[in-house]
């Protein structure tokens, strides 16, 4: 216990000296949460040509209602297709006055696939809320109605990605140096000193990652604008449990790869793939068979699923979220061991 508590007094030591490591954590948690995630959700308020000299369509109405469009009135349709040419608007509502019927035309650039499917939704939500005004009626329901937007169905699996982040990043980089120290050696020979070392490093780690974290939620929230929900000790405790699943996963991979240059590489790039098929942008069930066994077989999935549930307050699997991230931990940390166990005796 006192070679434990020993290590533990040295990491935080070292973490109060080196107040500039502690802020670029959080910032990084606070970029990806507000960058990042505004990226990922799309524009809020897209800025979109009106051009009805007539004004008789009130679209202007219906698509700032929807809080999709920013609408900005033309008087002329020349003028406004100029405006679409230059970026200054991403599509352009041309209402049409016919004898007959009038008609809208949606004109967009072209050749943004994603910009035309985020204009599609938009119309499809200002058109919905208006059903009677169109000829055939339509309407919209959920099995599960909500109070939030799909910036705030974002966060929870950004703070899955953050847990991975900053357990794997911190704890790998800081025991491959370690290892290499002749006070940490010394430790390490000393009886049980290795299991301490283990205990005390995934302790250190999980505590001061799930900090930043906290702090990075607290900071970001009012600046992007998303909710965190009120199950505070949910959240702390998902936090909890996903950093210490990361931690070992971490500590199990940096015995493996044992070099730093690797063990970033192998990290970021896994990391970023797992994130995007997570169901973090877009539900799991529309992946290719594969990609869908390959995200329910790593735990940021189950990890941004009870993120989900407890800052949202929707339907989680908090059974089996908890135990495919303790198992995770277990298999992380019997690799760690086993590893560390052979390479302690040639020390």
């Amino acid at each position: 216990m006192s070679a434990i508590l020993a290590i533990i007094k040295k990491d935080v030591l070292q973490w109060t000296r080196r107040p500039l490591y502690f802020f670029s954590s959080v910032l990084l948690g606070v970029l990806i949460l507000t960058l990042l995630g505004n990226t990922i959700s799309g524009v809020a308020e897209m800025p979109f040509g009106l051009y009805d000299p007539g004004n008789v369509s009130e679209l202007d109405k219906q698509l700032e209602a929807s809080k999709k469009f920013r609408v900005i009135k033309y008087d002329s349709l020349d003028g406004a297709k100029n405006a679409l040419k230059d970026g200054k608007i991403v599509a352009l509502a041309n209402v049409d006055q016919d004898l007959l019927e009038d008609s809208v035309q949606i004109i967009s650039e072209g050749y943004n696939p994603l910009v035309d499917d985020q204009i599609s939704m938009g119309l499809l939500n200002a058109l919905t809320q208006k059903s009677g005004d169109l000829s055939l009626p339509i309407s919209s329901g959920t099995l599960f109605p909500v109070k939030f937007d799909l910036r705030d169905y974002m966060t929870p699996g950004l703070a899955a990605y953050l847990c991975y982040v900053l357990a794997c990043m911190n704890l790998g980089f800081s025991w491959i140096y370690e290892w290499m120290e002749k006070t940490y050696r010394q430790i390490i020979l000393t009886p049980n000193g290795l299991r301490s070392a283990i205990i005390a490093k995934t302790f250190t780690v999980t505590v001061e990652a799930s900090l930043v974290l906290w702090l990075a939620l607290l900071v970001s929230a009012p600046m992007a604008g998303f909710q965190i929900g009120q199950n505070i000790p949910g959240i702390m405790g998902v936090t909890v449990i996903s950093m210490f699943c990361f931690a070992c996963l971490g500590l199990g991979v940096a015995s493996l790869l044992r070099t730093i240059r690797i063990y970033t590489m192998t990290i970021s790039i896994f990391g970023v793939a797992v994130m995007f098929v997570s169901g973090i942008i877009v539900p799991v069930e529309g992946m290719p068979l594969w990609e869908q066994y390959f995200a329910r077989s790593f735990p940021m999935y189950y990890a941004a699923d009870a993120f989900k549930g407890v800052m949202l307050g929707i339907p989680a699997h908090y059974g089996l979220d908890v135990l495919v991230l303790s198992a995770w931990a277990i298999v992380g940390m019997s690799i760690a061991t086993l590893l560390l166990k052979h390479r302690q005796a040639a020390l």
